[in-house]
């Protein structure tokens, strides 16, 4: 009974650590439907392959469906609100053309080189055509984020730092019932 009880404390810390890594991945998923749908996946903290301080910054997808039709190489492009009217864009192979260019809010804090991506309000956000700064086009449909709280605003995940401290606890504990001694001493002169 005491060594079942020893190894299922050992193996709970391991898995709280494991729970701790894994959440550091969580991906957000952005749905437009509209004239053209587009759904796609990105982690809440993405790696930026490109990015302009203060205007935007490019991405590669997970799992980027157009119009029911999954694409590959294409990039994403989220756009600053104040520096380029917020939205994202959809560009294909080597930037040549946009598939879908909307403006709306801005899909992220943080600088353009580390953002933080954000959820959207329930029920969506509309979004627009890009038409320049100051510009308002047309309609192009509603961005969601299914399963992601809202409003715009970070999402909220289990902070993995918090998971690996209780994972270390529990490991702690389960050592301390295995009866390890650590071999070191203090001693004062």
């Amino acid at each position: 009974m005491k060594n079942s009880f020893r190894a299922s404390l050992i193996l709970s810390a391991l898995l709280f650590l494991t729970a701790g890594i894994a959440s550091a991945d969580t991906l957000i998923t952005y749905q437009l439907s509209g004239s053209t749908t587009v759904s796609f996946e990105v982690p809440v903290n993405p790696t930026v392959t490109g990015f302009d301080i203060g205007i935007n910054f490019i991405v590669t997808p997970i799992n980027l469906i157009i119009n029911g039709v999954a694409t590959t190489g294409d990039t994403v492009d989220f756009f600053n609100l104040a520096g380029a009217g917020g939205g994202f864009a959809v560009v294909n192979p080597g930037g040549a053309s946009a598939v879908v260019n909307t403006a709306g809010p801005q899909l992220y804090t943080g600088p353009e080189n580390a953002p933080t991506m954000l959820g959207v309000v329930a029920g969506g956000v509309p979004l627009t055509t890009f038409e320049g700064m100051g510009v308002t086009g047309t309609p192009v449909g509603m961005l969601t984020t299914p399963g992601t709280p809202g409003p715009v605003g970070p999402v909220t995940t289990p902070e993995p730092s918090a998971t690996v401290l209780l994972g270390i606890g529990l490991l702690a504990v389960g050592l301390a019932a295995l009866g390890f001694k650590p071999k070191f001493a203090i001693s004062a002169n």
